[in-house]
C-alpha cells in the first residue's frame, strides 16, 4: 500500500507540473546515513515533493515525515506513505513523535520537515523556524541537517514549474536556540539563491529530471499549428524562446 500511494504522488508530481528542476550542486543527495531536511512551505504539494525526490535520490532508505494529526485524519492514506501524525497542542503525541522519529533517525532513513509550521510565501522574511527539529536532533551526531528551499511559479507554459535547491548542511552538535537560528539562516540563503534563478527565468541555470508535455492544446494549438504550417516552418509546442 506504502507504494501505490507514493507512487500516486510521484504521478500527481508529473501530471501537475510542466517540469521539475533542482538548482545549484546538491550534496545532500550523496549522503547515504540519517537525514533531516528542513524545507519551507509554500503549498499543498509539499508532501508528494518530499515522496519524489524520496524514490528518485533515496531510494537505499525510507522518507518519512511529520502532519499534523487532524489534517492526516482527511488524508488517511498519506500514512501508509511515511506521514507521521503529531498533534502539536498534545504533549503525548509530541513525545510519541519525537519518539518515531528518532527511531527512523537511528536507522538511517531520510526525515522530510517543514519547521515554518504553517504554509509561507516564498519571499516573506525573516524565515522563522520552529526549534523541535534543533530538539530531535540534539542527541543523533551522526545525523545531516539540510536546508531545501522549493518554489512553484509559472513561467512560460501552463503549468508551473517546481523548482528546488539543496543548501548546505549545519552543524547539530550545538545548543538547540544555534541550530534553530544557523537553520533559519541557513534556508533564507538557500530560498535567496533559489528565487534568483527563479526570476532568470533560464531553464540553463538547472538540471531538469522531469519535462511534460508541452502546449495548452485544443484550437489555440490548432491555431499555432497552422500559423506555422503557412509560414512553412516546423511547428514547436513549448512557449520557451
Amino acid at each position: 500500500m506504502a507504494a501505490l500511494v507514493s507512487r500516486g504522488m510521484r504521478r500527481g508530481i508529473q501530471r501537475g507540473f510542466n517540469a521539475v528542476r533542482l538548482s545549484g550542486d546538491a550534496e545532500a543527495l550523496r549522503h547515504r546515513g540519517p537525514l533531516v531536511v528542513c524545507a519551507n512551505h509554500p503549498g499543498w504539494w509539499d508532501p508528494a515533493v518530499f515522496a519524489w525526490l524520496q524514490h528518485h535520490f533515496f531510494g537505499h532508505c525510507h522518507g518519512y515525515g511529520p502532519m499534523e494529526a487532524a489534517a492526516l485524519r482527511r488524508y488517511p492514506l498519506l500514512e501508509k506513505a511515511g506521514l507521521i501524525p503529531v498533534d502539536p497542542s498534545d504533549p503525548q503525541s509530541l513525545r510519541q513523535f519525537v519518539h518515531v522519529a528518532r527511531d527512523v533517525l537511528q536507522q538511517g532513513h531520510v526525515l522530510w520537515i517543514t519547521p515554518q509550521g504553517d504554509f509561507a510565501d516564498c519571499r516573506v522574511r525573516p524565515v522563522r523556524l520552529q526549534p523541535g527539529f534543533a530538539h530531535l536532533v540534539r542527541h543523533i551526531p551522526s545525523v545531516r541537517l539540510v536546508p531545501l528551499a522549493i518554489e512553484y511559479p509559472f513561467w512560460n507554459e501552463n503549468r508551473p514549474e517546481l523548482l528546488l535547491r539543496f543548501g548546505s548542511p549545519v552543524p547539530v552538535g550545538e545548543g538547540v536556540r544555534c541550530v534553530t537560528t544557523r537553520m533559519e539562516a541557513a534556508l533564507t540563503e538557500t530560498m535567496d539563491a533559489l528565487a534568483r534563478d527563479a526570476c532568470a527565468r533560464d531553464a540553463s541555470r538547472f538540471t531538469t529530471f522531469v519535462q511534460g508535455r508541452a502546449g495548452i492544446g485544443g484550437l489555440y494549438d490548432v491555431g499555432r499549428r497552422v500559423r506555422r504550417w503557412v509560414h512553412r516552418d516546423s511547428f514547436q509546442p513549448r512557449h520557451d524562446p
